[in-house]
């Protein structure tokens, strides 16, 4: 397992594995429809977290497939967790096992069992290696589907109606769409989310860096209902930054709410990969 192949099997480890699905696919396509009814900003996003994911703990199956600049893979995982505590994960090739993760509020350990090798550290390499800001909160949001908070907790967020759907962005939406189709230069972060307008399900989520180069965007589709609650069945990821990442999951199987275990340990005879910020 070459560096590159690497960083992009922890990448997905850490930033695009999700939980959205049920056993009966009932494809719930994100609608849009020209009649909605305008909400405030704070009623916008009271919608958005009243329709959230609910759990305790959950299981789940998935293919991905990724592609790290001109280098591309596929895989399967399996995924447990427990909110607010413990993200696991195991990948396979070709039905063997090739990769195993556990990822903590303080801890990030990764293993590559193909050529006995791991990793064991915390979110501050994992943020130096994608040149990042990532920390547990934000990668479980990401993977259930729920709002990510990009921004600053004081910042006033703007609510707007944007092609059929419900928008609420760090930046009103003129200026936005001036960001977005004139390159127009903006020194703070924004972050943009699109609700469909009859679940206020996230369907379409775009964070701008503009000092650092980056550009994340996530979309969201074929929603399924499990437990009365919907989820995004199909997921797209974008990253446009010093390396460029995308990644399309399709989920097979989910569980919600029964007890999972976290099975992690690494061999006495593997290497410890080390990481070494550049001089």
């Amino acid at each position: 397992m070459n560096r590159l192949f690497f960083r992009v099997i922890l990448f997905l480890f850490l930033t695009v594995l999700a939980l959205p699905s049920c056993t009966v696919r009932k494809k719930l396509t994100a609608t849009r429809s020209s009649h909605i009814t305008k909400h405030s900003a704070r009623e916008t996003e009271a919608l958005l977290k009243k329709n959230e994911l609910q759990f305790t703990w959950i299981s789940a199956r998935f293919s991905a497939d990724a592609a790290l600049d001109s280098s591309q893979v596929s895989f399967n995982v399996s995924l447990r967790g427990r909110r607010d505590s413990v993200l696991w994960f195991s990948m396979t090739v070709i039905g063997v096992e090739a990769a195993r993760a556990i990822i903590t509020k303080d801890s990030v350990k990764f293993m590559d069992e193909i050529h006995g090798q791991y990793f064991a550290g915390d979110f501050n390499y994992i943020n130096k290696l994608l040149n990042a800001d990532l920390d547990f909160d934000m990668l479980q949001s990401m993977l259930i589907g729920n709002s990510t908070d990009f921004y600053e907790e004081e910042e006033k967020l703007h609510a707007a109606v944007d092609d059929g759907r419900y928008l609420l962005s760090t930046i009103r939406k003129r200026k936005l769409k001036k960001v977005i189709t004139r390159n127009k230069e903006l020194k703070d972060p924004a972050q943009s989310i699109w609700l469909d307008p009859q679940t206020f399900k996230i369907v379409r989520l775009l964070f701008n860096d503009f000092n650092q180069n980056r550009t994340f965007e996530a979309s969201f589709d074929k929603f399924d209902k499990i437990d009365s609650m919907l989820f995004p069945y199909q997921i797209h990821y974008s990253i446009k930054a010093e390396k460029n990442v995308d990644v399309k999951i399709d989920y097979s199987k989910v569980n919600i709410n029964s007890v999972q275990s976290f099975p992690f340990k690494v061999p006495s005879r593997y290497e410890r990969i080390i990481y070494r910020e550049k001089q």
